[in-house]
Order: structure tokens, then sequence, then C-alpha cells
């Protein structure tokens, strides 16, 4: 529903095949797999565990010698592979699912409006071709007042004027081909190949009483456009490309680096030349003689004290200029490698996450003994709304470089961590949260009889 009121607009009037845009809606919801499946474990292992607690299942098992830690075993195991298939799923399908999403958006926000001659109103999406109707029949075929122009974007700009008092359109069985059939009218052709057209004008004019008119209707079509130009945004790459465009960053900032060092290396060894106080003789400041109490400022007349001020001025001015852009292109650079290797770190913690959150939602459901859709649900839900909310701010800070990269796309991990070995220990010691228990007292309200 989301897709369909973003992009309604851009969708409607333009005769999209209905395979085409379930395809679309379809590619649409890749990303939302990621984020479904989290909560569909916690769900599924708090109803599961939940229910063989509230029905003593777990109590039995427990009781012939079978560990909390045996039952999960199987449930483990399966949920490795299903975090192994969750990162096939978002390395691999995720990147190519967006890739088309975006290419067939883009396609479908390009192409033209599907045939619909309206009376009354020039119809110019097609190439070449603009079709005026005065009236238009109930069976959408019979035209009356019919003028058709046809034209050439080529060096001749040849220009065609169609005119007739009725006739006929119909589309071809594959919508690719109209066919006209028009009566009572005149053609009018100007012949821009003739040598003396500049200054004459010729034309040719043509009456008739029927004419066959075919038009093709193929820059209608709906076209691909081509997908590998639109490969290299960060959210389409697999694992592989991630890493080589993180090792490209490296290199590029490593010659960044060396460049600088050069630049800096040159500045450190350069003498500038100044006029020598003795005339006729050029000097640099290792020629001076300079006394214990002096500096080379003062071995110079006041004369040039403005020129070695500017001088002096200049070349500071240079010199931090060349290191804030210098800085500025390193932030640059690193704030762009941050989106790829935020993707790169949201592939593993994706894929980690769903364990973390069997390991958090299995046992709790053994401790809460629950089954059902009811409480679980709700619990799951606001462990999923805390894992979001902390899953966003770390990506966020990540990209903005507020903290390391690897550390906001894990940060969300790193919280729920904790939790889920403190739900796990009081699970396997058969202890709730609160085994002491904790008893509502009613006396300070009851009324005392004596």
């Amino acid at each position: 529903m989301q897709f369909l009121w973003k992009y309604i607009d851009e969708l409607v009037g333009k005769g999209i095949p209905t395979g085409v845009l379930i395809k679309l809606i379809g590619l649409s919801l890749a990303d939302l797999v990621p984020m479904a499946l989290p909560l569909t474990v916690m769900v599924a292992a708090l109803m599961t565990f939940g229910n063989l607690s509230e029905s003593f299942e777990l109590v039995a098992m427990k009781a012939n010698g079978v560990s909390l830690l045996r039952i999960l075993r199987p449930v483990f195991l399966f949920m490795s592979a299903l975090v192994f298939a969750n990162f096939l799923f978002l390395n691999f399908v995720i990147p190519k699912a967006n890739l088309e999403f975006k290419a067939m958006l883009l396609d479908l926000r390009s192409k033209k409006p599907a045939f619909n001659i309206d009376a009354g109103q020039f119809y110019q999406q097609i190439d070449g071709v603009a079709i005026r109707i005065g009236e238009k029949a109930e069976d959408n075929e019979t035209v009356k007042d019919v003028l058709i122009y046809e034209y050439k974007n080529d060096d001749s700009k040849r220009l065609n004027v169609i005119r007739a008092e009725h006739g006929k359109m119909v589309m071809s069985a594959d919508q690719r081909i109209l066919n006209f059939t028009l009566y009572n009218g005149v053609r009018y052709e100007e012949m821009t190949s003739a040598e003396s057209y500049k200054r004459t004008l010729p034309f040719n004019q043509m009456y008739f009483k029927k004419q066959q008119m075919v038009v093709d209707l193929s820059s209608l079509d709906f076209t691909f456009s081509d997908r590998e130009r639109m490969s290299t945004d960060y959210r389409l790459l697999n694992v592989n490309q991630l890493f080589l465009e993180i090792d490209s960053f490296n290199m590029r900032m490593k010659k960044h680096y060396l460049d600088n060092q050069n630049y800096l290396n040159r500045l450190i060894h350069y003498t500038p030349s100044f006029p020598n106080p003795v005339p006729g003789k050029s000097a640099k400041i290792d020629d001076f003689q300079l006394l214990k109490d002096t500096v080379i400022y003062n071995n110079f007349s006041k004369s040039k004290h403005m020129a070695m001020k500017s001088l002096a001025v200049s070349l500071a001015r240079g010199i931090k200029g060349t290191l804030d852009g210098y800085a500025s292109t390193v932030e640059f650079e690193k704030k762009d490698v941050a989106l790829y290797q935020s993707e790169l770190h949201k592939k593993f913690s994706y894929s980690f996450l769903l364990m973390m959150l069997f390991l958090i939602a299995a046992p709790l459901g053994a401790i809460i003994k629950k089954g059902g859709i009811g409480l679980p649900l709700v619990i799951s839900v606001l462990l999923f709304v805390l894992f979001y909310a902390i899953n966003i701010t770390g990506e966020k800070m990540g990209k903005e470089l507020v903290v390391p990269v690897w550390f906001g796309m894990w940060m969300s991990t790193l919280v729920l961590l904790p939790i889920a070995l403190i739900i796990t220990f009081q699970a396997l010691r058969d202890r709730s949260f609160f085994s002491g228990g904790f008893k509502l007292s009613l006396k300070p309200f009851r009324k005392s009889k004596k």
C-alpha cells in the first residue's frame, strides 16, 4: 500500500501491463524481508516454547533429564541454516531486486502515456505524428473532423498535413499499429527536397475520397534500460563488490596522503630568495651572517619589510588552503566509503541478529509460560521496536561518522546480547525475572473492625 500511494501518480494512465505492475510491487517487497524475518522468528519462538511451557511439556522433558540446551539444539541448527539463508538473500537477492526495481521504475517514469485520443485535443506522444479529432463515436473507432500532422526531425524538416471529414481507426492485435481509414479529405505535402524550396516553397496538394494510413505505435512500448549503468549504488552491491569499493577507497586515500606528504616535504626544504641588503648580490637566508640577538627580518631595510610580509602571508595562506582542501577531500571520501562499509556490515549484522533474537525469544517463551498469539506478539513487537530504534540510530550515526561504522551497524546486537544472556541464564536455572515473587497487599486500604 505504501508503494502504491507513493508511486500511483507516476503509473496511472500509461497502460502498464498487469504483469509488469505485479512484478514491480513484488520487487519492492524484497527490502521488507530482512525487517519482517526477525519479527517472525521472535513470534514463532515465543509461541512455540510458550505453548510447550504452558502445557508442561518442557517440565516433562526436564523431568526425564533433558536439559533446555538439548531441547533448543535442533531448533538452533535450523536457525543456523536460516541465518545462512538470510545472508545469501541479503547478499544476492536484495541487490538484484533493488537494481531491477529502480530500473523498472525509471523506465515506467519515462514511459509515454497509453494511446488514448480525446476529442478536440492534439495527441503528440507518437514520434513524428500529431493527431487531433473533432468527435469520437461510442464505439471508440469512428471519428470525425480528423487532422493529422506528419513531421520529420531530420535535415529535411518535412511537414505533411492530412485532413478528412470522417474516418475509422482500428488498433492491431498487438496494439503496436494504428490503422486509419480516412474519407473525403486532402493531403498537403511540403517539397522540402526541391532546390528552390527556400525561395518558392513548393508543395503538393492531393484530394482523396478514401485513403489508408498506418501509424507506428512502437514508440509507446515499454522498454528496459541498461542495468549496468545503475549498478554503482552501494545498496545494489554484494559483499565482493563492496570489498572492492572499500579497497579502492583505501588506495585513493593512500595516494592523497602521499601527494600531500610530498607537497609538505617540498615546503619544508624550500628556501625563498630575498634581495640582499648588499646591492648587486642576491642571497638566501643561509647566506646571512646573523648575530646572536638579531633576526632575518632586521637584516633588511624597512622598504623590503612589506614585500617580505606579503610573501610570508601568501605562502602561509597557500599552505593552509592546500591542507584545508586535503582535509575536505578526506572527510568527503570517508563519508562516501562509510555508506559502503555500513552496507557491508549490515549484511552480516542482520543475519546474526536472527540468532540473537531467537536466543532471546525461545528462553523467554519458556519463562513466561504463555502460548497463543496474544502475549507473545505483544512482547515480540516491543522487542522489535527496541531493536529497530537502536538499529536506525546506530546506522545513521555510523554513516555520519559520529561513531565508527562497525559500532553503529552492530549497536543493536551489542545492546541485545546482554539481554539474551540474562534471559537464557534465567531459563537454564528455571527462574523467572521475579523469582522471589511479589504480592499486592490490600491491608492499608481495608477498614479496621473493632
